[in-house]
């Protein structure tokens, strides 16, 4: 069971539902049960239950559940093999050939865009209604009244940055029209479209926000304690490196007294996550020191023990995919974490994911070649005509055989053990501590000094089994070059290398083979019909 969201989630019967009625209504947003929705406000757990219905839509499949992970995105990113005669999934090829017009393909586009409408609509009750709430309705008084209040900007802020990201150019293309209208009330019946600029701002002004106002609980020992390990951040398991960390390590720090509306931050925007959005979205905007900065300081995130040891929140561990060598079925079964989850600071969640996905991902399919399963190219693993397959665990431990044969991301595994199954297969991956080293990374080699660009570079790959093969360069061209082969590796069925490519203007294989930078209506989409 993972705890701090699948419990919670129950209590969203009584509560709100968040729903998307149609795309000329994406403004007239009613949670379901208004008429309750006074009593809903007039308890803590009733914040509660709201707040976690905001993070139970961005699992849904239109989002972060599939297509703003493994599915529509990483098509665009020319991520995978469609051409394959078995591949049938009409959506999924034709945005890779970024034909948003197509109905399959407009559709998704409009639900999305609705969905997300919806949970910002939601934050924006919350946040309304709780700062005039007192402090003695939460069970944990002003800290948790803080708190959730924090998680609620964040949650408008990010899903608003993923919506300028999909229906508005890049910064380095930005045209200086109005695309997004960034909303921060409700009921809202009219809204004015900002610029990518204006909006970025915004998301900035939110998170800033939000940072201060988790750190309440974040920065404190049982909020420390609780972050400080991939299995404690999703599974409950408050271990660190394979000893209990209540009480004998960390002092004060007891995880069985904590309230389970407490654990599973790394389903939630906690302080590092925050954090860590801060720098893609500086990033983003071009306001490179800071997004350095916010890098940094997620990546030095640690606990300090009581022997004065300092403990690393986040890292690169594989032992829970590093049991036995092989890509078949057998050989992915016995493993325990398809996420790595050390490395991740934010994911989003969904309990039924596995449920549809076997003819997507996993050995779910007994019939021979899967029709839609997402293939991997192999050649993604070949670095100046050397084979790294044998070395690098994203390849050797991350990819399963299909049949035997046919390479697809194991991230989404199936495995038998129903425990196993339950801790990695409802997790999405959102944000990691690589993308935080790429930053710093990137920083340095705009900066001129490639001598720490590569470091880090080489870090990253040395930390996944390649060992004797330095990367090096002199100019900017020679490391963008480097950063987008590792990320495409990196970002497998995650959704991130779209927007890399969108970001830095880079050249993308299209679907005719063409090595080119995607064109200003390749590279977003279209405003639903309706909303123009």
């Amino acid at each position: 069971m993972v705890y701090g969201m699948e419990n919670y989630i129950k209590i969203l019967a009584v509560a709100i539902v968040l729903v998307f009625a149609g795309c000329k209504d994406w403004l007239d947003v009613t949670p379901a049960g208004q008429a309750t929705e006074s009593d809903l406000f007039s308890t803590g757990d009733g914040y509660r239950s709201v707040l976690n219905g905001l993070y139970k839509s961005m699992g849904k499949p239109e989002l972060y559940g599939r297509n703003w992970s493994y599915g529509m995105l990483d098509c665009m990113a020319q991520l995978y093999n469609l051409e394959s005669g078995s591949f049938n999934d009409e959506m999924c090829k034709a945005a890779a050939k970024y034909e948003y017009t197509n109905t399959q393909v407009s559709s998704s586009i409009e639900s999305a865009w609705g969905i997300a409408y919806n949970i910002i609509a939601n934050a924006n009750d919350l946040l309304q209604n709780i700062e005039n709430a007192s402090n003695d309705i939460f069970a944990e008084g002003e800290m948790e009244r803080k708190m959730i209040t924090g998680e609620a900007y964040a949650c408008r802020a990010l899903i608003h940055f993923e919506l300028l990201r999909l229906f508005a150019p890049a910064p380095v293309n930005d045209d200086g029209r109005a695309y997004i209208p960034y909303i921060e009330s409700y009921p809202v019946l009219s809204a004015t479209k900002l610029g990518v600029k204006p909006v970025l701002e915004k998301v900035i002004a939110d998170l800033e926000k939000a940072r201060g106002l988790v750190a309440v609980y974040d920065t404190t020992i049982n909020g420390q304690g609780i972050n400080l390990s991939g299995t404690g951040r999703f599974n409950n398991d408050f271990t660190y490196n394979y000893q209990t960390i209540s009480g004998q390590q960390i002092e004060d720090f007891d995880a069985a007294l904590i309230d389970d509306f407490f654990k599973g931050r790394g389903y939630r925007m906690s302080y590092n996550a925050v954090t860590a959005l801060l720098a893609r979205v500086c990033q983003y905007a071009g306001r490179e020191q800071e997004a350095f900065n916010y890098a940094d300081e997620v990546v030095k995130a640690h606990v300090v023990f009581r022997d004065g040891s300092k403990n690393l929140m986040y890292k690169d561990d594989y032992s829970g995919l590093t049991q036995g060598w092989g890509n078949n079925e057998a050989d992915f079964n016995n493993r325990k974490d398809y996420k790595t989850m050390s490395n991740l600071i934010f994911a989003a969640y969904n309990s039924l994911s596995y449920q549809g996905t076997g003819s997507w991902l996993s050995a779910d399919w007994k019939g021979g070649v899967s029709p839609n399963w997402f293939q991997i190219s192999e050649s993604y693993f070949l670095h100046g005509g050397v084979d790294e397959k044998s070395l690098d665990h994203r390849w050797n431990h991350m990819i399963f055989l299909g049949s035997g044969a046919y390479p697809v991301s194991a991230k989404y595994f199936i495995p038998t053990n129903l425990d196993t199954r339950d801790k990695t297969v409802n997790l999405f991956p959102v944000i990691r501590l690589t993308e935080m080293k790429y930053i710093m990374a990137e920083y340095y080699a705009r900066n001129g000094n490639v001598g720490d660009a590569y470091r880090i570079l080489n870090e990253i790959r040395e930390n996944r089994g390649i060992y004797g093969s330095s990367l090096g360069g002199s100019t900017w061209n020679e490391f963008e070059q480097e950063l987008l082969h590792d990320a495409r590796r990196e970002w497998i069925s995650e959704g991130q290398l779209f927007f890399l490519y969108k970001r830095l203007n880079a050249a993308i294989v299209n679907d005719k083979g063409t090595l080119r930078p995607m064109t200003l209506q390749e590279s977003m989409f279209p405003v639903p019909a309706d909303i123009k």
